[in-house]
């Protein structure tokens, strides 16, 4: 047996070695990458990240309405976290283009979550499609790496209808008439395990 052969079969064990670390980190990384490159979260304002009132419509038309709710404090401090991991964390909320609504959810933003720059606080008029919205906006269709916390049911609808997925945020007002079938949390820690199981699926090809 030469030498030649000796340091062949060598470099071969060395390669083969190598090749499987890499598989190995790469399935390791796999989750992270997609989560940080590949997924958008979007979340509501009005009975998510802020706390809803039961109140009739003419209430929340008012002004100061939207100013004075209070924070889903736990929520907002799960968003601030992802974002200092590099998730794509977005702001997705309806308003009322006839009062200050749009100007108090900004200034609302300001005070609670500084965190987030304008390019992520996305709002939509009234009675507007969010998926719709998104998809112009984006210029392509939702996939699977389109999420949307939301706590209305038809939002959520037409979002998984546009191919995106939801996710219920149930605010102790909501969620009882069980017309949502998807995801629904009440909680960070529920709502993470949700999305890590997104990322997972993504990662996969599901």
């Amino acid at each position: 047996m030469g030498w030649d052969f000796i340091l062949t079969a060598v470099s071969h064990i060395l390669f083969v070695e190598k090749w499987k670390s890499l598989e190995e980190e790469g399935a390791e990384n796999m989750q992270k990458k997609v989560g940080l490159n590949d997924m958008r979260v979007y979340f509501d304002m009005d009975g998510t990240s802020a706390k809803w009132r039961d109140v009739p419509v003419e209430e929340t038309r008012r002004p100061g309405y939207y100013a004075d709710l209070e924070p889903e404090v736990e929520l907002l401090d799960f968003m601030r976290d992802a974002m200092k991991c590099g998730e794509n964390i977005y702001i997705l909320s309806s308003y009322y283009t006839d009062t200050r609504a749009l100007l108090e959810k900004k200034k609302w933003l300001d005070k609670y979550l500084p965190e987030i720059d304008s390019a992520h606080c996305l709002f939509v008029p009234y009675g507007k499609n969010k998926a719709e919205f998104i998809e112009a906006m984006l210029h392509r269709k939702l996939c699977a790496a389109d999420i949307l916390i939301d706590d209305h049911t038809p939002n959520l609808h037409r979002w998984e209808e546009a191919g995106g997925i939801g996710v219920k945020w149930l605010n102790e007002i909501n969620g009882n008439n069980g017309r949502f079938e998807g995801a629904r949390v009440g909680s960070a820690a529920e709502l993470r395990a949700v999305l890590d199981s997104a990322v997972e699926r993504k990662a996969v090809g599901f």
